[in-house]
């Protein structure tokens, strides 16, 4: 027998208060509502099985209570730590998440942005690292609070935004592998047309710099954010007898091909070759060797930006709207063991 539907008006006539009591009830809202009512509401509530109705609560507040996130890859593993980090703060504030990808793709972004705002979130979360200024300045005119996590590109179109310091990240990677006698280090990254992979490119070059080398373009390489591409990257190298002595990656997916590959080739890691990755996922600690890498607090970043963007929903001011985070280097079983190890950490 199907259950039957009761309206916020007969929850208040069997709580015997108004229904603007049961509203700010299910609203949370903190003034308004004695304690012992309140207890009451939410008895009766659980009881007779009323769910609100969204719709019509999005009209009387002119909000949804849904969030948008646009990620360029779900697939990707870097990514379930934003997921969780945003949807887990947003479930504690009573909001839901819409997730979509971009695929990298300005175009897909900008139409993901625009299918956001049909769907009449409250918010939207962008994580990419590809510039899309010209349509975000448009984006702008409607009016949508936005913040971007992990992205440099058009932070002064959002409303707030929180990312890793990926300069100091390539820096610190780059360096210590030089400090520790390699002279041919190859960085090997994804997508070249991002924020994060540039500003690693600009930390291998300065650590170059510091320690008088050149930067050689037969050891820079750029792909995709894959195993599949760093077991590429190892091929190319090997087959055209291109030396090298380490090698630094802009993603852990990338570094985990490589050093699968490197061990197909019969080249040991990190006797022959010394390997680290960027960005500290799970799976880098499941591999084996265990990845030494460049780690951020992905949980903790997003749910800084979720935090940060219901203030924006909800009016209220937003201290240190821009917020970069400092990397630390995670060494592993991939670099040797060395007397300074603890300076970089």
């Amino acid at each position: 027998m199907e259950k039957r539907k009761y309206s916020i008006a007969e929850i208040a006539q069997i709580c015997g208060v108004s229904k603007a009591t049961v509203s700010r009830v299910i609203n949370n809202s903190p003034s308004g509502v004695g304690e012992k009512t309140r207890e009451r509401v939410l008895q009766t509530i659980e009881k007779m099985n009323y769910r609100p109705n969204a719709l019509a609560r999005s009209v009387a507040t002119s909000r949804s209570g849904m969030v948008g996130l646009i990620l360029p890859d779900v697939s990707n593993f870097f990514y379930p730590k934003i997921i969780r980090g945003v949807t887990d703060y947003m479930d504690t504030k009573g909001y839901s998440v819409i997730v979509a990808n971009s695929d990298y793709n300005p175009e897909q972004e900008a139409k993901q942005l625009l299918n956001m705002i049909d769907k009449r979130v409250d918010g939207i979360i962008l994580c990419s690292g590809v510039s899309n200024r010209e349509f975000l300045t448009q984006f702008r005119n409607y009016h949508v609070p936005l913040g971007l996590v992990g992205r440099t590109f058009d932070s002064s179109l959002s409303d707030t935004g929180i990312g890793g310091d990926n300069v100091l990240g390539g820096y610190k990677s780059a360096s210590y592998l030089l400090r520790g006698g390699n002279r041919r280090v190859v960085y090997v990254e994804g997508n070249p047309g991002t924020s994060g992979s540039r500003q690693r490119m600009e930390g291998y070059c300065k650590a170059h710099r510091e320690f008088g080398l050149p930067v050689r373009e037969e050891l820079t390489l750029h792909g995709d954010y894959s195993v599949e591409y760093g077991r590429e990257a190892v091929d190319f190298l090997l087959d055209r007898g291109i030396a090298f002595d380490a090698i630094m990656t802009g993603s852990d997916l990338i570094a985990i091909g490589i050093v699968s590959q490197l061990q197909a080739r019969g080249i040991q890691v990190p006797e022959e070759v010394e390997v680290i990755g960027f960005d500290n996922i799970e799976l880098t600690t499941v591999f084996n060797p265990h990845l030494s890498t460049v780690s951020k607090p992905h949980y903790d970043m997003a749910q800084h930006v979720a935090r940060q963007l219901l203030r924006v929903i909800e009016g209220k001011p937003v201290p240190l709207a821009h917020t970069v985070v400092q990397p630390r280097l995670v060494l592993r079983e991939t670099t040797k063991k060395r007397d300074y190890d603890r300076e970089y950490l």
